[in-house]
C-alpha cells in the first residue's frame, strides 16, 4: 500500500482492506473527556462529539491519521499480509549552521544523541532535569530551521531567554500580532491555530524541525490541528508528566512518535542534580455541609480562619528569608490572599496580569527581591525558579501531573537553598477533600522515595 507522510499520514481508503481500516479506526478512537465531564455534571452535550476520532475518512476518499501512528499502521497492515511504502513529503532544509555554547550533563548528552538518531518521538524528564537546555542544544545537532511550539507566553519567554543565552542571538517569534520567523522560531499554539490555512502552510514549510514543549498537551484539539499542518521531517516533544488522567495518553505517541528517553526523579537525585523536598501537611478546621463540590470550594476560599492560616504561614516563611509560592485554583482566592499578606512584599500572578508585569514579578522572585508570589494554575507549568524553597498548596486537588509539577518546582538546586518544603493544606473534615489528600500522599511517596 502506498501512503503519503507529511504533517500526517494519508492514503486512499480503497488501498487499505476494510477490515484493517476498521481496526485502525477503533484503536485510534478515544472517549471524549469533555463529553464525559458534561454528562457527569448534567450539562448540555449537544454538539460535543462522544468520541475523539484520530483516523479521519475524508470526503475526497482519502484516509488521514496522526504521523506518530506509523508503527501501528505497519503492524496492522503486516497482520493483513500487506506492507506500506511512503511517499515522503516532509520538509527538510540545508543546514543553518547553529552552534550551541552550553555545558551538558552526561545524561543530557545521551538524550540528544537519541534525538539525533531518530526523526520523531518524545522525551520524559522530571522538573529540573533541563528539558529546555536539552531541546535548545539538540537544535545544533539537528541543524534545521526549527519551530518551538508552546502554549503560554511565560514558556515562550523562558525559551527566548535560553536560546539567546546558548546561541547568542534572539529567536524569531510568532504570537498574536507578530509573525517574524527566523532560524529558530518560537510560537504559541493559540497564535498558529488562528492563522488562515494558506498562511499557516506557507509558514510551516520553512521548518525542518518542530519541538513541542509541555508535550502532554498534544492531545488537545488546538495542538492536533496545528501539528497536522506541520510537515517538518523532525518532530520531538519534551515533558515531565506524560500521563494524562483523561485517558488520552496514547494520543501523545500517536502524534509525536514513541518514547525516546525517560529519566526519573530518583535517578537525578542519586546523581546530585536534584534534591528531594519535604512534604508537610497543615491540617485545617474547615468543614462544609454542602453536597455540591463547587459550592464547597466557594466556601473554602472564603473561609477566614483557613485564609489567615495560609497568609500567616506565607508571612512567617518569607520573614525567615525563604522564597514562597502560594498556589490556588481560583483567581478570586489568589487576590484575597495577596491582600491578607501585608507584612512582606507580595505579588499576585494570574492570567490577566500583563506580560511585562508578569516577567518582572518572576524575575524579582528569581533574584530574591520578592519573597512571596500568590499564583493560580498559571504557575503549574514551565516555572523555572531554582531559588524557590517553599510552596503552599492553598487549594485542594489530586491530579498526578499537577502534583508532580508542583513538587518538582522545589527540586532544583540553588546555592541559597537548604531544605525545600511543600506545605499541603489538608481539610480532613470534608470527606471528598480528605480522599484527595490521600491520593496526593500516594503521589508524594512515589516521587520522593
Amino acid at each position: 500500500m502506498r501512503a503519503i507522510v507529511a504533517g500526517t499520514i494519508t492514503f486512499p481508503s480503497t488501498a487499505c482492506p476494510s477490515k484493517v481500516l476498521e481496526g485502525l479506526k477503533r484503536e485510534l478512537s478515544f472517549p471524549n473527556p469533555i463529553y464525559l465531564s458534561c454528562r457527569r455534571m448534567g450539562r448540555r452535550v449537544k454538539g460535543i462529539p462522544e468520541r475523539i476520532e484520530c483516523l479521519v475518512e475524508r470526503d475526497d476518499g482519502w484516509v488521514e491519521l496522526p504521523r506518530g501512528a506509523v508503527l501501528l499502521l505497519r503492524k496492522r497492515l503486516q497482520e493483513g499480509g500487506l506492507s506500506v511504502e511512503f511517499e515522503d513529503r516532509r520538509c527538510s532544509h540545508p543546514a543553518v549552521g547553529l552552534r550551541a555554547k552550553v555545558e551538558l550533563r552526561p545524561y543530557q548528552v545521551n538524550v540528544i544523541e537519541r534525538m539525533r538518531s531518530g526523526v520523531q518521538g518524545f522525551v520524559v524528564l522530571p522538573c529540573g532535569g533541563g528539558k529546555s537546555i536539552i531541546g535548545t542544544a539538540a537544535l545544533a545537532v539537528l541543524d534545521q530551521p526549527t519551530l518551538i511550539l508552546v502554549h503560554t507566553l511565560d514558556l515562550l519567554q523562558q525559551w527566548h531567554n535560553t536560546i539567546t543565552l546558548i546561541y547568542g542571538f534572539e529567536p524569531g517569534v510568532v504570537t498574536e500580532g507578530c509573525c517574524a520567523p527566523s532560524a529558530i522560531t518560537l510560537a504559541t499554539v493559540q497564535s498558529l491555530v488562528r492563522l488562515p490555512p494558506v498562511k499557516l502552510d506557507t509558514l510551516a514549510a520553512r521548518f525542518g524541525c518542530v519541538l513541542v514543549d509541555e508535550a502532554q498537551h498534544t492531545p488537545a484539539s488546538t495542538f492536533q490541528q496545528v501539528l497536522s499542518r506541520l510537515p517538518a521531517k523532525y518532530r520531538f516533544g519534551l515533558t515531565a508528566t506524560p500521563y494524562r488522567e483523561d485517558g488520552l495518553t496514547p494520543l501523545l505517541s500517536f502524534t509525536l512518535g514513541e518514547l525516546l528517553w525517560e529519566t526519573t526523579t530518583a535517578q537525578l537525585v542519586a546523581q546530585g542534580f536534584l534534591q528531594i523536598p519535604t512534604v508537610r501537611p497543615i491540617f485545617t478546621d474547615f468543614s462544609s455541609d454542602s453536597q455540591d463540590y463547587h459550592a464547597c470550594m466557594k466556601e473554602l476560599i472564603e473561609d477566614p480562619e483557613r485564609n489567615e492560616l495560609i497568609a500567616g504561614l506565607a508571612t512567617r516563611e518569607a520573614r525567615e528569608g525563604h522564597s514562597v509560592l502560594v498556589l490556588s485554583g481560583r483567581v478570586k482566592h489568589c487576590r484575597k490572599l495577596v491582600r491578607m499578606i501585608r507584612e512582606v512584599p507580595c505579588e499576585v500572578l494570574v492570567g490577566d496580569v500583563k506580560k511585562l508585569d508578569r516577567q518582572k514579578i518572576l524575575n524579582n522572585l528569581r533574584s530574591g527581591m520578592l519573597r512571596v508570589v500568590v499564583a493560580s494554575t498559571l504557575a503549574d507549568e514551565g516555572l523555572d525558579i531554582p531559588r524557590l524553597d517553599r510552596i503552599i498548596l492553598a487549594y485542594p486537588g489530586r491530579t498526578r501531573g499537577r502534583t508532580a509539577q508542583r513538587l518538582g518546582r522545589l527540586m532544583r538546586p540553588h546555592p541559597d537553598k537548604q531544605e525545600a518544603i511543600l506545605y499541603d493544606l489538608v481539610d480532613l473534615s470534608v470527606p471528598s477533600l480528605a480522599r484527595q489528600y490521600q491520593e496526593r500522599r500516594r503521589i508524594y511517596r512515589q516521587l520522593t522515595t
